[in-house]
């Protein structure tokens, strides 16, 4: 027994340190995408102040990467050459498109024996919030333009987000009751084409809309909108609610 444990308890116990090895390099490279993500999420709030004095940002990023980095104890321990083994890079354009990207060896266990290491790489992007600045949303030079709201299939504009065209209420009843019920125009209710409702139970429609649905989650009752410059509005015309 005296012999077999001489034999196993090492073993067990690399065993044992290789397992918490591993678990300390996802600890590592899991801190440092981290202090990336700090490091430009508080780089792009800021970038206002800063609007186009991107050397001086560049700086600022490796630095606070680091920074939050030796925060932790023992920051780098499993990475080859420690602090000076890994290589922070920042960049950031005229336009606050800002960039950090960080890469390091990982040595192994038992660093003298002839297995090499295992690169990492991994990197963060994000944009500074500045405002919209790409193109000129089709403004003439010099003058203003209002936003417009749209919906992707959709034949008007709306200058309003909370237009009831826009934030439809759904609402359940009786499929039998559909044949006496009007919409806001008027107009009768008939099957919806997409999700062909079949008689008796539950159907959904809006107070404004012209079919019922057998599904709540039907794609017609859904709305994608978009906030565009009314340039962009094509040949949408204005809603009659209100536009």
């Amino acid at each position: 027994m005296a012999l077999e444990g001489c034999l196993v308890l090492p073993l067990f116990l690399f065993f044992m340190s290789t397992l918490l090895y591993g678990m300390e390099v996802v600890r590592f490279q899991n801190n440092a995408f981290s202090s990336m993500h700090r490091a430009i999420s508080k780089s792009c709030f800021l970038a206002y102040e800063k609007y186009g004095g991107s050397g001086e940002q560049e700086g600022d990023l490796c630095k606070m990467v680091r920074e939050t980095l030796e925060q932790e104890p023992f920051p780098y321990l499993c990475v080859k050459g420690g602090e000076m083994g890994m290589t922070v890079q920042a960049e950031a354009d005229a336009y606050e498109n800002i960039s950090v990207k960080i890469d390091y060896d990982i040595k192994p266990f038992i660093y003298f024996l002839p297995i090499g290491t295992l690169k990492i790489e991994d990197g963060i992007f994000g944009h500074g919030f500045t405002g919209y600045v790409p193109g000129n949303c089709g403004k003439p030079e010099g003058g203003t333009e209002s936003y417009v709201y749209i919906t992707e299939n959709g034949t008007r504009y709306h200058l309003s987000d909370q237009c009831t065209y826009l934030r439809v209420k759904v609402q359940a009843v009786s499929a039998e009751e559909t044949e006496n019920m009007r919409n806001g125009s008027g107009e009768k209710y008939t099957a919806c084409e997409r999700c062909k409702p079949v008689k008796g139970g539950l159907v959904y429609l809006t107070a404004w809309g012209n079919r019922y649905h057998g599904e709540s989650d039907c794609s017609a009752l859904q709305r994608t909108v978009y906030m565009v410059p009314q340039s962009e509005a094509g040949s949408r015309s204005a809603c009659s609610k209100c536009g």
